[in-house]
């Protein structure tokens, strides 16, 4: 299945989550489990075409994107947004240490910065510099809703992926956020980037912008919101929402019991672990999947909007 990513798209998206974002900044945005038709096209245009994929941990199997809201265009790139599977089974000897997915939701704090600084693989990147939610799996090789939820800062940077395409069998994620292609580094010689990676970095280096916001969202979940068109769809809140509606609920879950944070209109760690442990409450644990909808609004008998 396929769709097109336009501007208005993500203005959708992030209005349907409630992601507030600055509107004359880069903002970057990855989609797990979608990939770009042109793999080779990393230009900024108007609108790209994007294929649903099926994450296997094995191949890069998503889509990060750069977008620029104030021109309405955007460019798109082939990576990852989940660990590769060789990090996920090292992990499950550890409890699921050592590897790690990153939730869904909007993170506005991605800086210029070097991963891994001090190795011989260490190059400029955009680092994660504040705790957020991240699952860890100690079962099997893949993440689920039942898989336990930490709030920490493992480092889950925007990063080169040391591979050549999509096919390729390797790229190196532990839980980081990652482009096709090699980055320049000691380890290489110092020798120039190369693939989607160099353009990615080139675009935003060049800017005087400092700290990049991060939309990451399901494929699917977009395809969902396309697909629709002009009609109706609901509203979802998760981590990175932010206002009136996050202010709704965040009174209901404390109104039962649930949350114990300020009433800030943030949908933060506070109010994610509230809401996780409602849906496991009302739903069962294999329905904890930190995003309220509909059917969570429901449950709280919160009035709930279309847009």
């Amino acid at each position: 299945m396929s769709f097109t990513i336009t501007d208005k798209i993500i203005r959708r998206l992030c209005e349907v989550n409630s992601f507030v974002f600055p509107a004359n900044e880069m903002i970057f945005f990855g989609l797990r489990g979608a990939l770009p038709t042109n793999t080779e096209d990393n230009s900024f245009n108007g609108e790209h075409n994007i294929e649903l994929a099926d994450v296997n941990y094995i191949n890069p199997r998503c889509t990060i994107g750069q977008w620029l809201p104030k021109q309405k265009e955007l460019a798109v790139f082939p990576g990852s947004t989940v660990p590769h599977q060789d990090y996920v089974n090292k992990s499950k000897l550890k409890s699921g240490e050592g590897a790690n997915q990153l939730m869904t939701g909007y993170y506005s704090d991605y800086r210029k910065g070097v991963h891994k600084a001090g190795s011989s693989t260490g190059h400029d990147a955009f680092r994660q510099v504040s705790s957020h939610p991240i699952r860890r799996t100690s079962d099997d090789l893949d993440f689920d809703n039942d898989d336990r939820v930490e709030y920490e800062n493992p480092n889950d940077n925007i990063h080169a992926g040391w591979c050549m395409g999509i096919n390729s069998t390797q790229y190196a994620s532990a839980g980081c956020q990652v482009l096709v292609g090699y980055p320049q580094c000691q380890k290489r010689g110092q020798q120039q980037a190369t693939g989607p990676w160099k353009i990615f970095i080139k675009n935003a280096y060049d800017l005087s912008q400092k700290s990049f916001g991060y939309v990451l969202l399901d494929g699917r979940e977009v395809y969902r919101i396309v697909t629709a068109g002009n009609s109706k769809v609901s509203a979802r809140l998760r981590f990175g929402s932010q206002g009136e509606l996050v202010n709704k609920l965040q009174k209901t879950l404390k109104s039962k019991g649930f949350y114990e944070g300020n009433i800030d209109d943030d949908f933060g760690n506070r109010t994610l672990r509230a809401v996780l442990q409602f849906q496991t409450a009302s739903f069962g644990p294999n329905a904890d999947d930190g995003i309220v909808g509909p059917q969570t609004a429901s449950m709280l008998k919160i009035s709930w909007p279309n847009f």
